[in-house]
């Protein structure tokens, strides 16, 4: 019989097949999948991430912008030592994952820099456009708890009080952020083609790094929000995403 795993990955779930969905809690499973690390997965609804953070002895990574604490997940549970120790935020599980288990590196040691670079970058030129077609949608995936609060906070946070529906509606509105979405790969593809042809992954060579994996996270997101999308994103850039997508399978496993 094989012994429970010690690291729990915080996660949150949504009425898809897989349950996984959330592109920055896809960034830790990737991670924890590549590296071949046994783990299991909480799901944890929208309302009870706060009062589950702070139960673990969490402290939160900011403020809301109403200024309350802010507790976001991914988060992990490692109990394979004398003591648990909690991690929160992706970035920082790659971090710790890295060091405590430091074969299948993600953030490799030479170019390191590289990956927190990438990240940023990605933030700039894909995700605002990913997040403006994407976040309303999540409500229809989410369960019943985490719609009634994810309306109620995106609404005020992020749309002055505005309907989902009304973020980015089909039209002309929503065309716009396409054309916007499909400028943001563009951009990405002409820079990764400098790696030469037949180049996937982001750092080059054979192995994949975490760099790789923020984009399979929000593939990921993508597919499970939107589904229906995915044909014409999988075919931008000669198809270099959809092959992104299918060599990422062994990172796309839910435990």
């Amino acid at each position: 019989m094989s012994s429970e795993p010690k690291i729990t990955l915080l996660d949150i779930p949504s009425t898809t097949r897989s349950k996984a969905w959330n592109p920055n809690t896809w960034k830790a499973r990737t991670v924890l999948n590549h590296k071949r690390i046994p783990y299991k997965t909480e799901w944890i609804s929208y309302p009870d991430i706060a009062s589950t953070l702070k139960k673990l002895g969490v402290s939160p990574t900011s403020t809301d912008p109403d200024g309350n604490p802010l507790y976001t997940l991914p988060a992990i549970v490692d109990l394979s030592g004398d003591a648990a120790v909690v991690i929160m935020d992706s970035l920082a599980i790659a971090e710790y994952l890295d060091e405590k288990y430091p074969e299948r590196p993600v953030l490799p040691k030479a170019g390191r820099a590289l990956q927190y670079i990438f990240e940023e970058t990605f933030k700039r030129i894909v995700g605002p456009h990913l997040g403006k077609l994407l976040l309303p949608p999540v409500w229809n995936i989410l369960d019943e708890r985490s719609q009634v609060y994810f309306r109620e906070t995106r609404e005020r946070w992020y749309g002055n009080g505005k309907p989902l529906e009304e973020w980015s509606p089909e039209g002309p509105i929503r065309d716009g952020h396409w054309a916007l979405l499909k400028q943001g790969f563009d951009t990405l593809a002409m820079i990764l083609d400098k790696n030469g042809p037949g180049v996937i992954y982001v750092a080059g060579g054979t192995e994949p790094t975490r760099a790789d994996m923020i984009i399979v996270s929000h593939l990921a997101w993508l597919i499970a929000t939107t589904p229906d999308d995915w044909e014409r994103v999988r075919l931008w850039n000669d198809g270099r995403w959809g092959r992104l997508w299918e060599i990422s399978e062994p990172w796309r496993a839910v435990h």
